[in-house]
């Protein structure tokens, strides 16, 4: 029986009230902004110089459309927008026991007993996601006996996770933390306050520490039970996403609306946090979070362009962008319709596949069986999409330590010596999802698909150090299988790249 139930569905997309993005013409944020600004009740709350990009607000009390009409007749401003709440994209969870992993029967231990380490990659099949994904060699148990890993552990390259923010004390994560950092604005009048996170750097949802370790989960004595693809890439945490009460709960105690509550922040964090990764010259830059735009609405196009300014802004620092391609099991084909930032302009969008030890099988108790590697039921996928594929998982979950169709990543504990629950006071936080302070978990969706695929990039950066963005990402396309069960989506493979 499944330990878990799906994320509630994300209730975001939907624009903040008087709060606008307003994207001048060739990146220069005319004079005219501050002009505005000095108007009664108005006031500018950010600057993305490298953008041309403002965010603006205006009186609760005042007519939007009267607004939006003067912004957009000023000759000097390209577009106008609202800023809008993003998720993380929505996972299913399978609880996972909080035991370490052992195989065999072992001697009597010694009286101080080792601490185990790397376990569930190297005696147990829970880690076929970051093999599948090029995380293998130098004779490690547990995937094949060379391969990228014999180049590179991917050292050197560091990779943006924008997120839910990273468990910092996690054994798989704290290695490799090299930038711990938060963009939450939590005050009533500029930001986005919830009774459910802090708003600091900690991961308080879970979302983002699974992510980053199956990116550049560490490896070696000394860290967690899990390896990520790039074991030695440096890991910058930009924290851009909260967890926010579940808008269909009806449970009277916001305790029990924040347990089943989503990962969700600000169109205008993500902008932030991206410009934080230029700064920070991330060479990888992983967003497992977005929305699903309908270019036939007011503000779609203007969407779209707001994200293809930022995101090809980051590809020409240097930047690797990959995101993931949602979990509505949608066809994108229709133009009409399209996943952001995972079709902005310079991004690499990733659908999920599945484990060709456990295919997908959706029947009630259903065992893992071998077969064809496929497109799992929730993804999205398309042709507008020009995505390439990386495990997700999908059903049957399998046992805790055996062959499972889902992913086994880190989770966060929350904070140390803290309980389960909203962090109104120093003795609770927040953990890993609806599972309380739990270290590691068995999940799916293209949130995971999006993570490999940043740490193959990241090694692949790492073999050829020269390559552009662009270089890479058609590389990684180029590699790709081609599987007919793949709708428009060759399968990640990077082993190939790395001599």
């Amino acid at each position: 029986m499944h330990a878990a139930a799906q994320e509630a569905a994300s209730p975001f997309g939907a624009a903040v009230p008087h709060r606008y993005l307003v994207a001048y013409r060739n990146n220069s944020i005319s004079t005219a902004a501050e002009t505005y600004a000095r108007a009664p009740g108005v006031t500018i709350f950010r600057r993305y110089q490298p953008f041309g990009i403002v965010v603006l607000q205006t009186n609760p009390g005042d007519d939007e459309a009267a607004t939006l009409a003067i912004l957009r007749a000023d000759p000097a401003i390209e577009f106008v927008i609202h800023d809008r709440i993003l998720a993380a994209h929505n996972l299913i969870l399978r609880a996972a026991l909080p035991a370490v992993v052992a195989i065999g029967t072992a001697p009597a231990p010694p009286a101080s007993p080792p601490t185990p380490y790397d376990t569930y990659y190297t005696s147990t099949p829970q880690g076929w996601a970051v093999v599948q994904s090029g995380g293998y060699g130098i004779a490690t148990p547990g995937g094949p006996t060379h391969g990228p890993w014999d180049t590179t552990l991917g050292a050197g390259i560091r990779i943006a996770i924008l997120d839910s923010g990273v468990d910092a004390s996690h054994p798989d994560i704290a290695p490799n933390l090299a930038v711990n950092f938060t963009e939450i604005d939590q005050s009533p009048a500029t930001g986005l306050p919830s009774p459910c996170d802090d708003g600091s750097p900690q991961d308080q949802q879970g979302h983002g520490t699974w992510t980053a370790s199956l990116a550049a989960g560490a490896l070696g004595p000394n860290t967690g039970l899990i390896i990520g693809v790039a074991p030695a890439a440096a890991l910058l945490n930009i924290k851009v996403l909260e967890r926010l009460p579940d808008p269909a709960s009806t449970a009277p105690d916001i305790a029990t609306q924040c347990t089943t509550g989503q990962a969700g922040g600000l169109l205008s964090w993500v902008l932030q946090g991206i410009e934080d990764a230029i700064a920070m010259h991330a060479d990888v830059i992983n967003l497992s979070l977005g929305t699903l735009v309908d270019l036939d609405t007011g503000e779609g196009a203007g969407l779209k362009a707001a994200f293809d300014r930022v995101t090809y802004a980051a590809t020409q620092a240097g930047a690797v962008v990959i995101a993931s391609a949602g979990n509505d099991g949608l066809n994108l084909a229709d133009p009409r319709y399209i996943e952001l930032p995972a079709q902005a302009r310079g991004v690499l969008a990733v659908v999920a596949s599945t484990n060709p030890a456990c295919a997908e099988n959706l029947a009630p108790g259903a065992l893992c069986a071998p077969g064809a590697i496929t497109l799992p039921y929730y993804s999205n996928y398309g042709t507008p999409l020009n995505a390439i594929a990386a495990p997700g998982g999908s059903y049957p979950d399998g046992p805790d330590t055996g062959v499972s169709g889902w992913i086994r990543g880190a989770c966060s504990n929350g904070l140390p010596n803290t309980t389960d629950g909203p962090p109104a006071d120093s003795t609770h936080s927040f953990g890993c999802f609806n599972l309380g302070h739990t270290p590691y978990l068995q999940a799916m969706g293209t949130s995971a698909s999006a993570a490999l695929a940043a740490g193959a990039a990241a090694l692949v950066r790492a073999a050829h150090p020269a390559w552009t963005p662009d270089q890479v990402t058609a590389a990684l396309r180029a590699a790709a299988n081609p599987t007919a069960s793949l709708p428009a989506a060759p399968l990640l493979n990077p082993a190939g790249l790395i001599p």
